[in-house]
């Protein structure tokens, strides 16, 4: 087979584990999240627990050809060149959802008032405009600092994330921040699960040039 043709299966074989896996970690941490524990902590440890059984599913050749795929492409990407990548990409989005989740928790309680008489507004009128907007009322951002703009711009921006993701979530009957939480908890897990693999199969490949 020529290079290309390698690069194709090696793609292919890559799309196929983030399908399958995609597609049974996030439901299963759904389901568990609405029918046994609402609290994000509850359900911490699901992909840990589902990840080492599959791992020993397929050390007990118990999976078959997703098995031997699984294998192949941790020992070739994981332990080399790319895993490194991959845990720094894990290591943003665990930034970006924790973030997220922090910005949430704000709205609803440093800034809760200020949500409040927005999510009322919208709710009475169904859009906020310049005419019906109520500046008036609120109370605004916490300043971080008086005499530095910087922190003043940070206040201010910090303080519309807050109540732009807390309305999202109130809108959504909870369920943004919901899926933020799961999201988070599975980056968490996924990269204790990525250390552990590099862990392992680094010293049985040689790192991907």
């Amino acid at each position: 087979m020529g290079i290309g043709q390698l690069d194709i299966q090696d793609i292919k074989e890559k799309l196929l584990l983030l399908g399958i896996t995609a597609g049974l970690f996030l439901p299963i941490r759904m389901i568990f999240m609405t029918y046994v524990s609402e609290h994000w902590l509850g359900s911490f440890g699901l992909v840990t627990v589902f990840g080492l059984l599959f791992i020993y599913l397929i050390k007990k050749n118990k999976l078959g050809y997703v098995g031997k795929i699984f294998e192949r492409q941790m020992r070739k990407t994981i332990g080399g060149k790319t895993g490194k990548y991959i845990i720094a990409f894990t290591i943003v989005f665990l930034i970006y959802f924790g973030t997220s989740m922090f910005l949430i928790d704000r709205g609803n309680s440093v800034y809760y008032d200020d949500k409040e008489i927005l999510f009322l507004t919208f709710q009475n009128d169904q859009r906020l405009t310049l005419e019906n907007f109520p500046v008036q009322q609120l109370e605004g951002p916490i300043p971080l600092a008086t005499n530095l703009e910087v922190l003043f711009w940070l206040s201010n921006f910090e303080y519309a994330l807050s109540i732009s993701l807390a309305l999202m979530d109130d809108f959504s009957d909870g369920w943004i921040g919901n899926l933020i939480a799961i999201v988070f908890i599975e980056q968490l897990e996924v990269l204790g699960i990525l250390y552990f693999f590099r862990r392992k199969y680094k010293t049985t490949i040689h790192v991907e040039m």
